[in-house]
Order: structure tokens, then sequence, then C-alpha cells
């Protein structure tokens, strides 16, 4: 039986990257959308951020199983994009879920606003601690 399994990745781009740049990473990373085993997939500017992280832009994906982001992760297309794009990227994050609840629409319908929470746990936190954490 296949999951589905969403992605984030958040990027800061260096400071002194060009606007047509910026706006060509954009349109990279939103063309793969086209790649069969995309169920959804959208890139832009982060609209507000509460971190002391400065991550500039956020990648939103999700696939049908792991199996189907494996075989995006290893696309031409998907590999050519990351290739062209890494020289104006300062700094990544990419974090892979399993969700709790699949919504019944697959794609967020368009003008759609998403909330993504990302904690990181102290190390010293008991694995107890941690399945409470994870329960909220």
């Amino acid at each position: 039986m296949s999951q589905i399994i969403e992605r984030i990745v958040l990027f800061k781009v260096k400071d002194d990257v060009d606007s047509v740049k910026i706006d060509a990473m954009l349109n990279g990373l939103n063309s793969l959308a086209t790649i069969d085993q995309v169920l959804y997939l959208s890139a832009a500017p982060i609209h507000r951020l509460r971190s002391s992280s400065a991550f500039t832009h956020v990648f939103h994906s999700r696939y049908r199983s792991k199996e189907d982001l494996s075989a995006y992760a290893a696309h031409p297309d998907h590999l050519r994009v990351v290739e062209e794009n890494m020289p104006i990227w300062e700094d990544r994050m990419t974090v892979d879920w399993i969700p709790h609840d699949v919504p019944g629409i697959l794609k967020p319908h368009a003008g759609s606003v998403a909330k993504v929470t990302l904690l990181k746990v102290k190390e010293n936190v008991t694995d107890e601690a941690r399945k409470e954490i994870v329960i909220l």
C-alpha cells in the first residue's frame, strides 16, 4: 500500500542574486510539476518567516508514494534544475514526511495559503517526550 509523501524545501537565495535569476529559478522549479510522479508542486517567495534562519523561498510538493518521490528526485529535469540553481543558493533545507491525514483534495486550490511549522527538538529530550510532541 502506498502512502502520500510531502516535501518542503526551504531556500536561502544569496543576497547579491539578480531578480532575473530568481525568476528563472522559480520558473524552473515550478516547471517540474509536469513530471509524472508529481501530484502537486509549487515554488514561491516566502511570505513570512519566524525563525533565526533567513530562508527566502519555499518549494512544496506531494507524491503518491516514497517510490514516486525517489523517481522524481532521480528525474533528469529535476537534476538539471537543481544543478542550474545551486550557484545562487546560500542554504537549503529539505523535509519529507508522511502526513497523518491526507486531504481529500490532492492539489490545493489556486490561491490557497498554507502554514507550516517545523520544530527542532533538543537533543536531550527523552523518547517519551518526543512521542508527545509528535502527537501535537
